[in-house]
């Protein structure tokens, strides 16, 4: 007959997570206090996050279509990209995009080129 040893495994304490850490942390927080806005926003005003934030925004960054340098990468750029290469090799299978000037548009759906 064989002899049989019984282990007994003694229960293992469950460790905690990160986010359970984090979560008994904010339990005893105290609720953040909202700073009322200077200048509250109309119906019509549609801000941004930063603006809604209150982040300053510099001047929105442009690229100046009428720099020839510029328009002469662009046009560069196209040949290494297979997206652009079909646009320009089959542009009547592609009825959302405009070629003006060797440069390539796009037509937004309210028909307006960008």
């Amino acid at each position: 007959m064989q002899a049989h040893a019984v282990c007994r495994s003694k229960q293992l304490k469950e460790q905690l997570e990160v986010q359970d850490l984090e979560a008994q942390s904010l339990a005893g927080a105290e609720p953040a206090v909202m700073q009322p806005m200077e200048e509250p926003l109309s119906n019509d005003d549609d801000p941004t996050v930063k603006q809604a934030l209150g982040i300053a925004d510099p001047s929105p960054r442009t690229a100046d279509l009428e720099d020839v340098q510029l328009r002469a990468r662009i046009r560069g750029g196209y040949s290494q990209d297979k997206f652009y290469v079909e646009i320009l090799d089959k542009p009547l299978e592609h009825p959302r995009f405009i070629i003006e000037q060797k440069l390539i548009y796009m037509m937004s759906p309210a028909g307006v080129k960008v």
